[in-house]
Protein backbone atom coordinates (compact mmCIF):
# COMPACT_ATOMS: atom_id res chain seq x y z
CA UNK A 1 0.00 0.00 0.00
CA UNK A 2 1.38 3.42 -0.94
CA UNK A 3 1.93 6.24 1.54
CA UNK A 4 -0.77 8.27 -0.24
CA UNK A 5 -3.32 5.45 0.13
CA UNK A 6 -2.41 5.00 3.79
CA UNK A 7 -2.92 8.72 4.45
CA UNK A 8 -6.30 8.67 2.68
CA UNK A 9 -7.48 5.61 4.58
CA UNK A 10 -6.35 7.13 7.86
CA UNK A 11 -8.34 10.27 7.08
CA UNK A 12 -11.40 8.16 6.28
CA UNK A 13 -11.06 6.58 9.70
CA UNK A 14 -10.41 9.60 11.85
CA UNK A 15 -12.44 12.51 10.44
CA UNK A 16 -11.43 15.72 12.30
CA UNK A 17 -10.82 16.76 15.90
CA UNK A 18 -14.45 17.16 16.95
CA UNK A 19 -16.31 14.87 14.58
CA UNK A 20 -15.66 11.46 13.15
CA UNK A 21 -16.51 9.83 9.87
CA UNK A 22 -17.68 6.38 10.86
CA UNK A 23 -15.30 4.35 8.72
CA UNK A 24 -12.04 2.69 9.55
CA UNK A 25 -8.55 2.78 8.07
CA UNK A 26 -7.22 -0.45 6.62
CA UNK A 27 -3.54 -0.53 7.55
CA UNK A 28 -2.48 -0.48 11.18
CA UNK A 29 -6.12 0.21 12.01
CA UNK A 30 -8.22 -1.04 14.89
CA UNK A 31 -11.25 -2.95 13.55
CA UNK A 32 -14.49 -1.61 15.01
CA UNK A 33 -18.23 -2.29 15.63
CA UNK A 34 -21.76 -0.91 16.37
CA UNK A 35 -22.03 0.54 19.91
CA UNK A 36 -24.76 -1.07 22.03
CA UNK A 37 -25.69 -3.64 19.43
CA UNK A 38 -26.00 -7.40 19.65
CA UNK A 39 -24.87 -10.23 17.41
CA UNK A 40 -27.11 -11.11 14.51
CA UNK A 41 -28.07 -14.68 15.54
CA UNK A 42 -26.44 -17.69 13.93
CA UNK A 43 -28.44 -18.73 10.87
CA UNK A 44 -29.94 -15.25 10.53
CA UNK A 45 -28.87 -12.72 7.90
CA UNK A 46 -29.25 -9.08 7.01
CA UNK A 47 -29.43 -9.81 3.29
CA UNK A 48 -28.96 -6.24 2.03
CA UNK A 49 -25.87 -5.58 4.17
CA UNK A 50 -22.41 -5.83 2.57
CA UNK A 51 -18.86 -5.39 3.81
CA UNK A 52 -16.63 -3.04 1.83
CA UNK A 53 -13.11 -4.42 1.87
CA UNK A 54 -9.71 -3.20 0.72
CA UNK A 55 -6.95 -5.41 -0.61
CA UNK A 56 -3.73 -5.21 1.40
CA UNK A 57 -0.59 -7.31 1.51
CA UNK A 58 -2.11 -9.95 3.79
CA UNK A 59 -5.52 -10.20 2.13
CA UNK A 60 -8.68 -8.12 2.46
CA UNK A 61 -9.81 -5.96 5.37
CA UNK A 62 -13.23 -4.49 6.18
CA UNK A 63 -13.34 -0.69 6.30
CA UNK A 64 -16.95 0.39 5.60
CA UNK A 65 -20.45 -0.93 5.18
CA UNK A 66 -22.87 -0.70 2.28
CA UNK A 67 -26.24 -1.92 1.05
CA UNK A 68 -27.46 -3.71 -2.06
CA UNK A 69 -29.72 -1.58 -4.29
CA UNK A 70 -29.30 -3.55 -7.54
CA UNK A 71 -27.41 -6.72 -8.52
CA UNK A 72 -24.44 -4.63 -9.67
CA UNK A 73 -24.86 -1.51 -7.52
CA UNK A 74 -23.99 -0.84 -3.86
CA UNK A 75 -25.07 2.21 -1.85
CA UNK A 76 -22.48 3.60 0.57
CA UNK A 77 -21.00 6.84 1.89
CA UNK A 78 -18.91 9.14 -0.27
CA UNK A 79 -16.20 9.42 2.38
CA UNK A 80 -15.73 5.63 2.18
CA UNK A 81 -14.58 5.98 -1.42
CA UNK A 82 -13.11 9.38 -2.08
CA UNK A 83 -9.46 9.16 -3.10
CA UNK A 84 -9.27 5.37 -2.87
CA UNK A 85 -8.17 3.02 -5.63
CA UNK A 86 -11.30 1.23 -6.86
CA UNK A 87 -9.17 -1.60 -8.23
CA UNK A 88 -8.28 -2.59 -4.65
CA UNK A 89 -11.85 -2.41 -3.36
CA UNK A 90 -14.36 -5.25 -3.23
CA UNK A 91 -17.68 -6.00 -1.55
CA UNK A 92 -18.69 -9.18 0.23
CA UNK A 93 -22.38 -10.10 0.43
CA UNK A 94 -24.23 -12.94 2.13
CA UNK A 95 -22.16 -13.07 5.32
CA UNK A 96 -22.91 -12.69 9.01
CA UNK A 97 -19.32 -12.99 10.22
CA UNK A 98 -16.29 -11.40 8.53
CA UNK A 99 -14.56 -14.79 8.71
CA UNK A 100 -17.38 -16.53 6.80
CA UNK A 101 -16.19 -18.22 3.63
CA UNK A 102 -19.63 -18.77 2.13
CA UNK A 103 -20.23 -15.20 0.98
CA UNK A 104 -20.04 -13.72 -2.48
CA UNK A 105 -17.18 -11.34 -3.33
CA UNK A 106 -17.44 -8.86 -6.20
CA UNK A 107 -14.77 -6.42 -7.28
CA UNK A 108 -15.50 -2.70 -7.48
CA UNK A 109 -15.24 -1.39 -11.04
CA UNK A 110 -15.84 2.25 -10.18
CA UNK A 111 -17.60 4.55 -7.74
CA UNK A 112 -19.88 7.52 -8.34
CA UNK A 113 -19.75 10.19 -5.63
CA UNK A 114 -22.54 12.77 -5.46
CA UNK A 115 -21.30 16.01 -7.06
CA UNK A 116 -22.38 18.12 -4.06
CA UNK A 117 -20.44 16.04 -1.53
CA UNK A 118 -18.55 17.98 1.14
CA UNK A 119 -17.15 15.95 4.03
CA UNK A 120 -19.03 16.43 7.32
CA UNK A 121 -21.29 18.96 5.54
CA UNK A 122 -23.57 17.46 2.88
CA UNK A 123 -24.28 14.77 0.29
CA UNK A 124 -22.16 12.00 1.83
CA UNK A 125 -23.43 9.38 -0.58
CA UNK A 126 -21.96 7.22 -3.33
CA UNK A 127 -22.83 4.26 -5.55
CA UNK A 128 -20.39 1.47 -6.38
CA UNK A 129 -20.51 -0.47 -9.65
CA UNK A 130 -19.47 -4.08 -9.06
CA UNK A 131 -18.64 -7.19 -11.08
CA UNK A 132 -19.79 -9.93 -11.13
CA UNK A 133 -23.37 -8.97 -10.26
CA UNK A 134 -24.77 -10.42 -7.06
CA UNK A 135 -27.20 -13.32 -7.30
CA UNK A 136 -30.22 -12.83 -5.06
CA UNK A 137 -31.45 -15.76 -2.98
CA UNK A 138 -33.77 -13.72 -0.70
CA UNK A 139 -32.20 -15.33 2.35
CA UNK A 140 -28.63 -14.07 2.65
CA UNK A 141 -28.47 -11.81 -0.42
CA UNK A 142 -31.29 -9.44 -1.38
CA UNK A 143 -31.75 -5.71 -2.15
CA UNK A 144 -33.18 -3.06 0.17
CA UNK A 145 -35.94 -0.67 -0.91
CA UNK A 146 -34.56 2.85 -1.16
CA UNK A 147 -36.77 4.82 -3.53
CA UNK A 148 -39.24 6.34 -1.05
CA UNK A 149 -39.29 10.15 -1.05
CA UNK A 150 -41.03 10.38 2.32
CA UNK A 151 -39.32 12.79 4.73
CA UNK A 152 -38.84 10.85 7.96
CA UNK A 153 -39.34 13.00 11.05
CA UNK A 154 -38.48 12.46 14.70
CA UNK A 155 -39.49 9.62 16.98
CA UNK A 156 -39.42 6.92 14.32
CA UNK A 157 -37.94 3.52 15.28
CA UNK A 158 -34.99 2.61 13.05
CA UNK A 159 -32.42 -0.18 12.92
CA UNK A 160 -28.70 -0.01 12.24
CA UNK A 161 -26.45 -2.90 11.27
CA UNK A 162 -22.72 -2.97 10.77
CA UNK A 163 -19.29 -4.17 11.76
CA UNK A 164 -18.37 -0.97 13.65
CA UNK A 165 -16.99 -0.34 17.19
CA UNK A 166 -19.41 -1.70 19.76
CA UNK A 167 -18.01 0.32 22.71
CA UNK A 168 -17.82 4.12 22.99
CA UNK A 169 -14.02 3.81 22.88
CA UNK A 170 -11.68 0.89 22.23
CA UNK A 171 -10.17 -0.58 25.40
CA UNK A 172 -6.56 -1.83 25.24
CA UNK A 173 -5.98 -5.59 25.42
CA UNK A 174 -9.70 -6.37 24.97
CA UNK A 175 -9.72 -6.99 21.24
CA UNK A 176 -12.19 -9.86 21.46
CA UNK A 177 -14.63 -7.52 23.24
CA UNK A 178 -13.96 -4.43 21.13
CA UNK A 179 -13.75 -6.15 17.80
CA UNK A 180 -16.03 -9.17 17.27
CA UNK A 181 -16.35 -10.17 13.64
CA UNK A 182 -20.07 -10.92 13.87
CA UNK A 183 -22.49 -8.44 12.32
CA UNK A 184 -24.11 -6.25 14.97
CA UNK A 185 -27.70 -4.99 15.00
CA UNK A 186 -29.36 -2.40 17.23
CA UNK A 187 -32.42 -0.16 17.24
CA UNK A 188 -33.05 3.38 18.37
CA UNK A 189 -35.13 6.40 17.26
CA UNK A 190 -34.79 9.29 14.86
CA UNK A 191 -34.73 12.94 15.93
CA UNK A 192 -36.13 15.95 14.17
CA UNK A 193 -33.38 18.00 12.57
CA UNK A 194 -34.07 20.83 14.99
CA UNK A 195 -33.64 18.46 17.94
CA UNK A 196 -30.39 17.30 16.39
CA UNK A 197 -29.13 20.88 16.08
CA UNK A 198 -30.14 21.63 19.66
CA UNK A 199 -28.01 18.67 20.78
CA UNK A 200 -24.88 20.08 19.21
CA UNK A 201 -25.03 19.03 15.56
CA UNK A 202 -25.53 22.66 14.53
CA UNK A 203 -24.76 22.19 10.84
CA UNK A 204 -27.25 19.39 10.16
CA UNK A 205 -29.26 20.11 7.01
CA UNK A 206 -32.40 18.66 5.47
CA UNK A 207 -30.17 16.34 3.40
CA UNK A 208 -29.38 14.51 6.65
CA UNK A 209 -31.26 12.56 9.31
CA UNK A 210 -30.26 12.07 12.96
CA UNK A 211 -30.84 9.28 15.47
CA UNK A 212 -29.96 8.80 19.12
CA UNK A 213 -30.13 6.15 21.82
CA UNK A 214 -28.80 5.48 25.32
CA UNK A 215 -25.26 4.08 24.97
CA UNK A 216 -25.89 2.96 21.43
CA UNK A 217 -25.16 4.19 17.95
CA UNK A 218 -22.89 4.11 14.94
CA UNK A 219 -19.11 4.16 15.31
CA UNK A 220 -15.89 3.67 13.35
CA UNK A 221 -16.29 0.93 10.76
CA UNK A 222 -20.05 1.46 10.31
CA UNK A 223 -19.76 4.22 7.69
CA UNK A 224 -21.73 3.69 4.52
CA UNK A 225 -24.00 1.15 6.19
CA UNK A 226 -27.80 1.19 6.11
CA UNK A 227 -30.23 2.73 8.58
CA UNK A 228 -33.59 1.10 7.91
CA UNK A 229 -37.20 1.63 8.94
CA UNK A 230 -40.01 -0.92 8.90
CA UNK A 231 -42.86 0.79 7.06
CA UNK A 232 -44.88 -1.99 5.43
CA UNK A 233 -41.56 -3.62 4.72
CA UNK A 234 -37.97 -2.57 5.32
CA UNK A 235 -36.88 0.65 3.65
CA UNK A 236 -33.49 2.32 3.84
CA UNK A 237 -33.79 5.86 5.19
CA UNK A 238 -30.16 6.67 6.00
CA UNK A 239 -26.50 6.03 5.19
CA UNK A 240 -24.08 6.17 8.14
CA UNK A 241 -22.07 9.39 7.84
CA UNK A 242 -20.64 10.96 11.02
CA UNK A 243 -20.94 11.74 14.73
CA UNK A 244 -18.87 13.03 17.63
CA UNK A 245 -15.49 11.51 18.50
CA UNK A 246 -16.79 9.33 21.35
CA UNK A 247 -19.48 6.98 20.07
CA UNK A 248 -22.82 6.04 21.58
CA UNK A 249 -23.30 8.89 24.05
CA UNK A 250 -26.95 9.80 24.69
CA UNK A 251 -26.14 13.49 24.23
CA UNK A 252 -24.44 12.83 20.90
CA UNK A 253 -26.72 12.06 17.93
CA UNK A 254 -25.51 10.11 14.92
CA UNK A 255 -25.84 11.82 11.56
CA UNK A 256 -26.90 9.90 8.46
CA UNK A 257 -27.29 10.94 4.86
CA UNK A 258 -31.04 11.17 4.22
CA UNK A 259 -31.69 8.69 1.41
CA UNK A 260 -35.05 10.17 0.35
CA UNK A 261 -33.31 13.43 -0.62
CA UNK A 262 -31.23 11.58 -3.19
CA UNK A 263 -33.91 9.24 -4.54
CA UNK A 264 -33.82 10.59 -8.10
CA UNK A 265 -30.02 10.63 -8.20
CA UNK A 266 -29.89 7.04 -7.00
CA UNK A 267 -32.50 5.91 -9.52
CA UNK A 268 -30.37 7.40 -12.29
CA UNK A 269 -27.33 5.44 -11.05
CA UNK A 270 -29.02 2.04 -11.45
CA UNK A 271 -30.49 2.50 -14.92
Amino acid sequence: MSIVELVLLTAVMLGDATARSNSRRTSGFTPTRVVGGSDVPHGDYVPYQVSLQYRVRDGHVHFCGGSIIAPNRILTAAHCCKGLNAMRMSVVAGIRNLDDRGGSRSRVLSYDIHPDYRELVTSDIAVLSIEPPLVYNNVSVAPIEFASKEFVGGGEPVTLTGWGLRLPVAFPFLESVNYPNTLQRMSYSTLTNQECRDMGMTDVSDTEICARGVFRGACSGDSGGPLVRNDNGLKQVGVVSYGLVVCGLFISPDVYTRVSTFSNWLQDRIK
